[in-house]
């Protein structure tokens, strides 16, 4: 009985450790609130930090940047190497896919993911007059080339978290369009305009989630990176 209890429990450790590293490669774009995660995912005020811990993949790497928008402008061009940490012609994540695609193929100093996370379209929000255009045509250019580049890649979209620079219902609103996007696409997405943990977003400060209603402390960064990896696991299960 002894043998068969002990088998038991190897056989659980064995699942619960082919569960957890299911997805091997995990890539991530977005804005600041991926990007003050690290490209390595390690730095804790970021929720990449948190889901990588949960998810243990075999590789997790962040290519956000401070700044980035979906949306690009007339002068938006290929550039990998920009690094601004704010608005800009050129941060925008297509580049930020350009520089996945380079890493992966010309270069081979990254292995083709097997998930694709992206969360953004805060900034596009945030400064609408700046990107006027709908999110919907950028959205599916990025997404249409990451698809052809790695078609046995699993991609989700993530809505932006809820903020206070912005009405809620115009983050509803955009979180609604990109929900259509995926949904066009046959992608999956999360709705983090929906997550309870969140809301109300302007209770983020006085529950110690941002210091300035757009930013996640620590504390903020480990709710919200929990609640990612649990919605990416029953996208997963599906």
């Amino acid at each position: 009985m002894k043998r068969i209890g002990l088998l038991i429990l190897w056989g659980l450790w064995l699942y619960g450790n082919i569960q957890a590293q299911s997805v091997m490669h995990v890539v991530i774009l977005g804005d600041s609130n991926t990007f003050i995660g690290g490209d390595q995912c390690d730095k804790p005020q970021g929720w990449n930090k948190w889901f990588k811990e949960l998810a243990k993949p075999l590789s997790c790497r962040s290519y956000a940047r401070s700044g980035a928008t979906w949306t690009h402008t007339p002068n938006t061009v290929y550039d990998i190497e920009e690094n601004t940490g704010v608005l800009s012609d050129n941060n925008v994540i297509y580049n930020q896919v350009n520089r996945l695609l380079k890493e992966t193929g010309e270069e081979k100093t990254q292995p083709t993911p097997d998930l694709i996370l992206i969360m953004a379209g805060t900034n596009d929000l945030w400064f609408a007059s700046k990107r006027p255009e709908p999110l919907a045509k950028y959205i599916r250019q990025n997404c249409e080339t990451l698809g052809t580049a790695f078609p046995k890649a699993r991609i989700i979209l993530i809505t932006p978290p809820p903020f206070t620079r912005v009405p809620m219902a115009t983050q509803h609103q955009a979180a609604a369009e990109i929900e259509q996007c995926a949904q066009a696409m046959h992608l999956s997405v999360i709705r983090l305009d929906r997550a309870k943990p969140l809301l109300p977003a302007k209770k983020l400060i006085k529950r110690g989630y941002s210091k300035d209603g757009v930013h996640t402390t620590e504390k903020g960064a480990k709710v919200l990176g929990h609640y990612i990896y649990e919605q990416v696991q029953k996208l997963l299960q599906q």
